[in-house]
């Protein structure tokens, strides 16, 4: 490890909680826990009380919203606060809910003049305003003539965190579309797929149970700033006060979760795989695994056990540029503490192109000290038991895409790439479909794709396409290209319905649900209302009665009811209390004990889906090292450097980087908030900005070999010698006013993992200074 990187590893001491436990501790994470002061002490007047659940990135944090109502009846939310107790949104019973600065944010998104107020459709070359009822009937038929000419398999659904459960059976079960590429693909699809099909529960990432454990290893994540939701940050902290948990990162910046780490690794990027079996080899050869879950519950421990040996911390010291003994003390930490410790490892160790083989290496150290669904560990979270569309409405439909091959698996183009095996398609493969005539239009809800991989050759897609259909609530730079636009209201002005797995309750199952708070702003209307006007225009246009199926109910709130049916509630009941959310049933830990099924693969051969894809990629389906530069990037003379675009407190992907409160915090948190500058930033170390003339505050030229982009620079010793990153969602073809910033995926060219798809953003590239301001 060099000096540098020793100092700073040496910052890494546990002071937060010194000034009065979580509470404290989280105030002191310079706003990635933010909350607003006392709602009602923040509004004069008279005001009205309503719940919304979070939204922003699609956890469901519970909100409490303020709403005044002016003479006229008109509502306005002025202020919004945390929901005590909340699953996603605090530490559990008798804590305080808090938002972050995006869950604040909706306070402004819910009145944001920049938002799309009106339907539009392109007439003679350009978008033009027109009302909905124009607007569903111009969708229907073009959705009608584009079936006929093109067929509905060649049509993609690109809709994304919606919050209503009907997309899928608008798009898949009447329109007939096969092809369907969410934001999971492309943006956590490896740890999601991996360490699902090791642990037998399907394709879904597991976390930590944090509260109850006693060692936490934030692998290739900043939990403490970009989280699945308020629990995650304050369960950490919850474990550190309450259990003594020691916090390790694996990162190679220095993040706000490495700050507050006991011990930080300052890893060379892409070398995590390393890492992961040398922990192993030193848990096996020293015996402090857990034997009889080794003997009973798991699959291919001996191939395992000979990737391990092959290994040891020395080699791996010398690939990830960490100390041996280092490496050691953390292999030890974390089997002592087993079987209360757990591995948060999400998209930073997904996004390369070894990234499978990172988390299966990864993943496997939870099998190998026993910590699966026991206190403490590795969590099998259970979703509450709410009736599907299939329970609530038994319909058959004469066009649903099962009766149609995806175009991935029936073209011989495609049959090079493995990851059809597991995704079925690629986010990066899309632009060559199109080409190839075998899709020709798109529907993109509340996502912008051009953001997540190879955007040149996205835009040249979407500008080839037939139809191209956006719903989203703001302009981006799909909307401004589409055929047809559709505003969305936003997530205070339509009732919502929340479920989900990992929580705050380790031991319960939850719901969380709203009604509006407000009414749709401007001309917009909820994603629900959008879909049933589209199938009404449908039935109407196609004259088949399919289309039908949502006449039974007059309201969404009509539907949340039925799905909620199958556990006694309904949204009244949970909207009305002083909270809004419902635990429902409990489920115990270990449930794998005495069932004779389940089984942890450390190997994937008996997973036919990796199984299959690993042949065909000449890969191992047991752990194992592949070096950087096997798959994706090799750093060279001309491109030097290697770059990796990040997330931020602030901003979810792409969806609200044109509020400009979020837009001034963040450019604060980077000290440059006197700059006339409002996009992404370039963050260097010290040594490579000295070594190219750059300092805080210049704007930059980032190249790769394929594409080039502008930004800010931030010279900052957090970031590591050789490795520049900068936050993505921002640039020309997103939804930042006037595209400020640098698209980070115009660097971008098809790299990604083989066999889960997904997208490689690890890029090599060249930084050059274009001046100062």
């Amino acid at each position: 490890m060099s000096k540098g990187l020793r100092d700073r590893a040496s910052l890494t001491r546990r002071t937060l909680l010194k000034a009065g436990g979580a509470a404290a501790g989280a105030a002191a994470l310079g706003g990635c826990l933010s909350s607003s002061e006392d709602g009602e002490d923040q509004v004069s007047g008279e005001v009205l009380t309503a719940f919304g659940n979070c939204w922003m990135c699609s956890h469901n944090c519970g909100q409490k919203a303020y709403v005044r109502e002016d003479s006229s009846g008109k509502k306005t939310v002025v202020n919004l606060t945390g929901v005590d107790g909340h699953p996603r949104g605090s530490a559990g019973e008798g804590t305080e809910g808090t938002l972050c600065p995006k869950g604040l944010g909706q306070l402004d998104k819910t009145h944001d003049p920049k938002r799309i107020q009106e339907p539009h459709i392109r007439k003679n070359g350009e978008l033009q305003k027109v009302e909905w009822e124009e607007a569903f009937q111009y969708t229907a038929e073009r959705l009608a003539t584009f079936k006929e000419e093109n067929g509905s398999e060649t049509f993609l659904d690109a809709t994304s965190w919606a919050e209503t459960s009907i997309f899928s059976t608008v798009w898949r079960e009447l329109y007939g579309t096969p092809e369907r590429i969410s934001r999971g693909i492309h943006v956590c699809a490896g740890p999601t797929f991996v360490s699902g099909g090791m642990m037998g529960v399907g394709s879904n990432n597991r976390v930590p149970d944090y509260q109850n454990s006693e060692y936490i290893i934030a692998w290739g994540r900043n939990q403490l700033n970009s989280f699945a939701g308020q629990f995650e940050a304050k369960g950490t902290l919850e474990a550190i006060e309450k259990n003594g948990a020691t916090l390790v990162t694996i990162d190679p910046q220095h993040t706000i979760t490495a700050e507050k780490s006991d011990k930080w690794l300052p890893i060379k990027p892409r070398t995590d795989g390393a890492l992961a079996l040398a922990m192993a080899n030193v848990i096996i050869e020293e015996d402090r695994y857990d034997e009889d879950f080794v003997e009973n519950y798991t699959h291919g421990f001996d191939a395992y056990a000979e990737a391990a040996a092959d290994m040891p911390p020395e080699r791996a010291a010398d690939i990830t540029g960490l100390d041996a003994e280092d490496i050691r003390k953390v292999a030890r930490g974390f089997a002592e503490a087993a079987p209360q410790a757990g591995i948060s490892v999400w998209t930073g160790t997904a996004q390369v192109g070894n990234g499978w083989k990172a988390t299966q290496n990864i993943t496997a150290l939870n099998g190998l000290v026993g910590n699966i669904d026991r206190p403490g560990g590795l969590r099998l979270w259970k979703y509450a038991s709410t009736a599907s569309f299939g329970e609530v409405c038994e319909q058959d439909y004469t066009n649903r895409a099962e009766f149609k091959e995806p175009a991935i698996n029936k073209y011989d183009e495609y049959s090079d790439y493995p990851v059809r095996h597991i995704t079925g398609i690629a986010h990066n493969l899309v632009p060559e479909m199109v080409e190839n005539g075998h899709i020709n239009g798109i529907v993109v809800h509340h996502d912008d794709p051009l953001k997540d991989g190879n955007a040149d050759a996205w835009v040249e897609a979407l500008d080839a396409m037939d139809l191209v259909l956006s719903i989203d609530a703001y302009w981006n730079g799909v909307s401004r290209n589409a055929d047809i636009v559709l505003p969305e209201a936003t997530q205070l002005e339509k009732d919502t319905l929340g479920t989900g797995n990992w929580s705050a309750y380790p031991k319960h199952t939850w719901v969380t649900g709203s009604k509006a708070a407000v009414d749709p702003q401007w001309n917009t209307k909820p994603d629900f209302d959008i879909l049933v006007g589209i199938a009404d225009a449908m039935a109407e246009e196609t004259g088949n009665d399919d289309w039908t199926v949502f006449e039974q109910w007059d309201t969404h709130e009509d539907f949340i009811d039925d799905e909620l049916s199958a556990i006694d509630l309904t949204l009244e009941d949970i909207d009305s209390g002083e909270v809004n959310y419902e635990l429902v049933d409990e489920f115990e830990y270990e449930s794998w004990e005495g069932d004779d099924h389940y089984t942890f693969n450390f190997d994937l051969d008996q997973v036919p889906p990796f199984a299959q894809a690993a042949e065909e990629a000449d890969m191992d389906t047991a752990p194992e090292w592949i070096p950087p530069g096997t798959y994706g990037d090799e750093l060279s003379e001309d491109y030097p450097l290697e770059f990796y675009d990040v997330r931020s407190v602030f901003f979810s992907h792409a969806s609200n980087q044109p509020q400009e409160r979020l837009r001034d915090q963040f450019a604060k948190r980077n000290e440059l908030a006197d700059e006339d500058y409002r996009g992404n930033y370039l963050h260097i170390f010290p040594e490579d900005a000295d070594k190219r003339g750059i300092s805080s505050g210049d704007m930059v030229t980032v190249e790769s070999e394929t594409g080039s982009g502008e930004l800010m620079a931030v010279v900052s010793e957090r970031a590591r010698p050789g490795f520049v990153t900068a936050e993505y969602g921002f640039g020309e073809t997103s939804a930042t006013p006037d595209g400020e910033g640098m698209n980070t995926m115009t660097l971008h060219h098809k790299q990604m993992d083989p066999i889960t798809g997904q997208v490689d953003r690890h890029i090599a590239v060249e930084v050059t200074s274009s001046g100062g301001d």
